[in-house]
């Protein structure tokens, strides 16, 4: 899931809205990222506290949360909705119909999309 947003986060615009459909039948795959972002509460702490007492598995916990300080992330996923909250995501849903309609809400209707079908290995890159 990292590597998606990590090369979402080249497209999507400041400000803007991404949705990831991940099911995460597995979980986050990391105790070590849920309880460092519970505990923390913000990209701004977690590197902080990092940057004070560097912890392996905490590292994943920026480097997830870092990219949420450009855009918003919906997740579409079977992960509990709390968990998920609690990892910073800006919401978790059962359907892309949910995202979308939650998207709105952030961004309005008039939007553009791009979609990144295998989002972990499309570098988008964008002309001017």
């Amino acid at each position: 899931m990292q590597k998606t947003m990590d090369n979402v986060w080249c497209a999507v615009r400041e400000g803007g809205v991404v949705i990831l459909l991940a099911e995460c039948e597995e979980g986050s795959g990391s105790k070590v990222l849920e309880e460092t972002c519970r505990k923390y509460g913000s990209p701004d702490a977690i590197k902080e506290q990092l940057e004070q007492n560097f912890a392996i598995g905490a590292n994943k916990a920026f480097a997830v949360t870092r990219l949420m300080k450009k855009a918003k992330y919906i997740l579409v996923t079977a992960l509990d909705k709390q968990l998920a909250k609690d990892m910073l995501f800006e919401a978790a849903v059962d359907t892309v119909e949910e995202a979308l309609a939650k998207a709105e809400e952030i961004v309005g209707k008039d939007y553009k999309v791009i979609l990144m079908p295998t989002g972990s290995l499309t570098v988008p890159l964008l002309k001017k």
